[in-house]
C-alpha cells in the first residue's frame, strides 16, 4: 500500500517530467527543427494550425482554431494570412451563412501536415530507439489514458 506521501512524490515526478517534455517538444526551436527536417517552408504557428486543422477533419472556423490553440483571434488571422499566401489553406464561405468562413486545408496543406507528422514520429523514434518495444507500447498506452482523462476533465 502506498502512502499519501509516496503518491505526492510520484505525482511531483510526473509533473516535472511533463514540464520538461511539453517545454521541449512544443518549443519554437523544436518546431523549427521538425519543419526544416520535413522540408516545409512554414513557421511554428503555421505548423500548429496545420495540425489542428487536420485534427478537425481539414476545415474549421478561425474562431474555433483560436479556441483550440489558446491563441487570440488577431494572431490566428495573421497566421492564416501567411498560410493562405503559402497555399496551405484557403478561405471558403459557409453555405448556411455567407458572412462566415471556414479555413480549409489545401492538398499542399494536407501534404505538409502529413510530412510534419511523419517527421515528428521519426524524431520520437530516434529518441526512444534504445527502449524495449514493450516500454514504448506501455508509454503510449499510459499517455493515451492520461490524455483521455485530461480531455474529460478540461474540454477544449
Amino acid at each position: 500500500m502506498t502512502s499519501e506521501n509516496d503518491q505526492d512524490q510520484s505525482l511531483g515526478q510526473v509533473l516535472e517530467a511533463f514540464s520538461l517534455i511539453i517545454g521541449r517538444w512544443t518549443a519554437v526551436g523544436m518546431a523549427d527543427r521538425i519543419l526544416e527536417r520535413a522540408g516545409i517552408d512554414a513557421d511554428a504557428a503555421s505548423m500548429t494550425l496545420l495540425l489542428e486543422l487536420r485534427r478537425t477533419g481539414g476545415a474549421a472556423r478561425p474562431s474555433r482554431l483560436a479556441r483550440a490553440t489558446r491563441t487570440g483571434a488577431s494572431n490566428v488571422s495573421k497566421v492564416l494570412a501567411r498560410m493562405t499566401r503559402a497555399g496551405l489553406v484557403e478561405r471558403v464561405a459557409e453555405p448556411d451563412d455567407l458572412r462566415a468562413v471556414s479555413i480549409v486545408l489545401t492538398g499542399e496543406g494536407r501534404r505538409a501536415a502529413d510530412l510534419i507528422d511523419r517527421t515528428s514520429v521519426e524524431m520520437l523514434g530516434e529518441l526512444l530507439k534504445d527502449w524495449p518495444e514493450d516500454d514504448v507500447a506501455r508509454l503510449g498506452g499510459l499517455l493515451g489514458r492520461f490524455a483521455h482523462s485530461l480531455r474529460s476533465s478540461f474540454p477544449a
